[in-house]
């Protein structure tokens, strides 16, 4: 815009440029305008296009390519086409134009402003502008309000189950069918509701308790990770377990073989490499299981919304019914055993190189990626030739000795001259969480039930493949029975709960540094 102006009497001013944009301070911290549900409308969006790409895109891809069928190959990638995109664009990253004016006696009072007028400050500031990206803390809703919307979802549920079960007991079928016609619209979006909002309210719940403060867009790649890992474990129950059974089996024993063998262990698995991802940022066990419990929830919007979809077709009832069991049984389910798995990745993590040895793994597999793409032609670096990559291949030693010795520093005390560090200076690590919308005395309570995961990756894995085995396999055994099942059950649930509360208050109490 134009710099100059022309006042009332007919004088012309040459106006001051607005200050350039600058690079961002260092450890500069920002916090945006809490808008707690907005993230969970996020995650809503996100694991229905995630849905989309598993289920229809990439499934109907490999499927199609397996069995020859055209029709389902090219609506796997139609899928594909629409859904990458939209999961890119809802997920890209915000950027945030910061304006800072800091006092000092050697600036100004009035600052100019790209977009027109100025910005007037009380006492002389130095003024910068910058841009970086939105990386706030998540927010979680106050509990009340998401376990309050789970409590809504199972009475609407249940007012609506009314109507079919009265028309069941006319044994009209024209009745029947008019309730059902009635009620598909509110079913549908009560099934929205119930896949997605007992999920939130885990998340919701694990958050306040561990009382780990985490930037949005980790936890989102946390979630996105777990929905991933439905694909390969998907694959590994539906095509490659059943391949492996002798043949000549009945669906039933085969649907149990899978449910009790294949499911317990491949899910586990891949719910575990998908924490892996983010092992360069596990400092800690306490770390470990908060990213563990989030993909586990990743993994379980992902089935949740699997089963939903398949109880709708019998109304409101079997609806109601499979998100109560899902809602307080199976979703934290899948977070505690994954969160645990987790635990036990960060222990390892905190009690080895293990994080370093993942960072160059990656820089080995960037740099091999590069000779391969240069290998066939392309000109990754753009220095002409087709050699590779030409900078520095560092090997893991290397790496090691350059972070130490960038990590030979020494904090001093300012009154004595000595190192923090130094004998005879006495030095205490502090450690600290995030309580938000939560009474603070409770969480702090250190008696009552705790209970610690194992400190060995192994140990950690197994117990999450025994306890899901466990929990399939009860439920295979009593489905010939309602009232066992419905008993055994409740029964299973409860120790869930308590379990889980004695673990969260465990992987509470430990420190955070």
């Amino acid at each position: 815009m134009s710099r100059i102006v022309t006042d009332a009497t007919g004088k012309r001013y040459l106006l001051e440029d607005p200050v350039p944009l600058t690079q961002a301070p260092s450890g500069i911290q920002l916090a945006t305008k809490s808008k707690p549900w907005k993230n969970y409308w996020r995650m809503l969006g996100t694991v229905i296009l995630a849905f989309i790409l598993i289920d229809f895109g990439l499934v109907g891809l490999i499927y199609g390519q397996l069995e020859g069928i055209l029709f389902l190959t090219i609506l796997g990638a139609l899928c594909s086409f629409l859904a990458i995109p939209l999961l890119i664009l809802l997920h890209r990253p915000k950027i945030v134009h910061v304006r800072l004016a800091t006092p000092d006696s050697s600036g100004k009072n009035h600052h100019p402003l790209p977009e027109g007028g100025s910005l007037k400050t009380p006492q002389r500031t130095i003024f910068q502008r910058f841009v970086i990206p939105d990386d706030s803390v998540i927010d979680m809703p106050p509990l009340g309000q998401v376990w309050g919307a789970f409590v809504g979802t199972l009475v609407i549920g249940v007012m609506l189950s009314i109507p079919l079960i009265l028309s069941f007991a006319s044994g009209d079928e024209d009745v029947i069918g008019g309730v059902y016609v009635f009620s598909f619209i509110p079913v549908l979006l009560l099934s929205i509701a119930a896949f997605s909002i007992p999920v939130f309210a885990w998340w919701a719940t694990s958050s306040k308790i561990i009382g780990l403060p985490t930037r949005r867009r980790n936890a989102e790649a946390w979630m996105i990770a777990g929905m991933a890992s439905a694909l390969p474990a998907g694959i590994m129950n539906s095509i490659i377990f059943p391949e492996l059974l002798p043949s000549g089996l009945s669906d039933s024993t085969e649907m149990a073989l899978t449910v009790t063998i294949s499911a317990p262990i491949g899910e586990e698995i891949f719910k575990l490499l998908a924490v892996c991802l983010f092992l360069p940022s596990i400092r800690n066990a306490k770390k470990g299981f908060q990213v563990g419990f989030t993909v586990g929830l990743g993994f379980a919007l992902i089935e949740n919304l699997t089963y939903i979809l398949d109880s709708t077709i019998f109304g409101a009832v079997s609806l109601t019914l499979t998100t109560l069991v899902r809602g307080i049984g199976s979703i934290p389910l899948h977070g505690l055993l994954t969160g645990i798995s987790g635990f036990g990745i960060g222990y390892f993590s905190q009690s080895t190189d293990a994080d370093k040895r993942m960072k160059w793994l990656i820089n080995r597999f960037s740099i091999k990626s590069v000779d391969f793409a240069e290998n066939l032609g392309f000109d990754i670096d753009g220095d002409g030739d087709y050699s590779g990559f030409d900078e520095f291949r560092p090997t893991f030693e290397e790496i090691m000795a350059k972070e130490e010795a960038e990590s030979n520093w020494k904090l001093i005390d300012a009154k004595t001259g000595n190192p923090i560090d130094a004998p005879g200076v006495e030095t205490k690590e502090v450690s600290y969480s995030l309580v938000t919308s939560w009474d603070a005395t409770n969480l702090r309570k250190e008696d009552g039930f705790r209970i610690v995961p194992p400190k060995n990756v192994l140990a950690c894995l197994g117990l999450a493949i025994g306890g899901h085995a466990f929990w399939n396999g009860t439920s295979v055994a009593t489905q010939n029975s309602l009232i066992l099942y419905l008993a055994s059950t409740m029964i299973l649930i409860i120790v869930l709960l308590i379990l889980a509360r004695g673990i969260l208050k465990g992987v509470r109490s430990l420190p955070t540094a």
